[in-house]
């Protein structure tokens, strides 16, 4: 069933009660029509305000399961989320951390054209920082391609939180570094990083 647009109702309507002004006899049947047209145009009005509220709610959700998976995450992990941009063997990189549960990683990466799942785990650091200026924070992440593709691999990386003071009042500086090899052996890099 064809649904009517509420403009061709209404113009349906007006049509029917300028046909209908000043006729004695058919008065009551265009009444009815007129009527009857009345009542669709609100029921059409009704399953678009329902179909707007629908909508709505599954927006709702949407927005309340990226909240709940969100605070899920370990608050010294959130800086790990997101882009993170560099270079892999003169190749743009871009690696991107979606989710992280309990200490389970998933996200992608894409070198060059090359784009491919990842899935790994965080670890504690277990080089030595020592310098002027330690990091706030910084963990290991081993994160591995499916294995399906014969250059897939798996990237050791050390991605690491710094405060930054400046004349804005400070903020941080996040970067990574670390390494690529690939499965079969035959090709490795290394790897810088920086998140914006």
């Amino acid at each position: 069933m064809k649904l009517v647009t509420p403009i061709v109702l209404f113009s349906s309507i007006l049509l029917l009660v300028a046909c209908g002004s000043g006729e004695g006899t058919g008065n009551s049947s265009l009444e009815k029509e007129k009527l009857e047209l009345e009542k669709k145009k609100l029921e059409l009005e009704e399953a678009k305000f329902k179909a707007d509220q629908e909508k709505k709610e599954n927006s709702k959700d949407e927005s309340t399961e990226d909240n709940k998976k969100a605070s899920k995450i370990k608050s010294e992990y959130k800086f790990l989320l997101g882009k993170w941009n560099g270079s892999l063997r003169n190749k743009t990189l871009t690696i991107v951390i979606e989710d992280i549960d309990g200490n389970t990683v998933s996200g992608y990466n894409i070198a060059g054209t090359n784009k491919r799942p990842l899935t790994g785990r965080i670890y504690p650091d277990d080089q030595d920082r020592g310098g002027p200026e330690p990091p706030l924070s910084v963990y290991k992440l081993v994160l591995s391609e499916p294995g399906d593709d014969k250059w897939d691999g798996v990237f050791t990386l050390y991605l690491e939180k710094y405060e930054e003071e400046n004349l804005d009042g400070g903020g941080y500086n996040y970067l990574g570094s670390g390494s690529w090899k690939s499965n079969n052996g035959k090709l490795s890099g290394d790897i810088e990083l920086r998140k914006f």
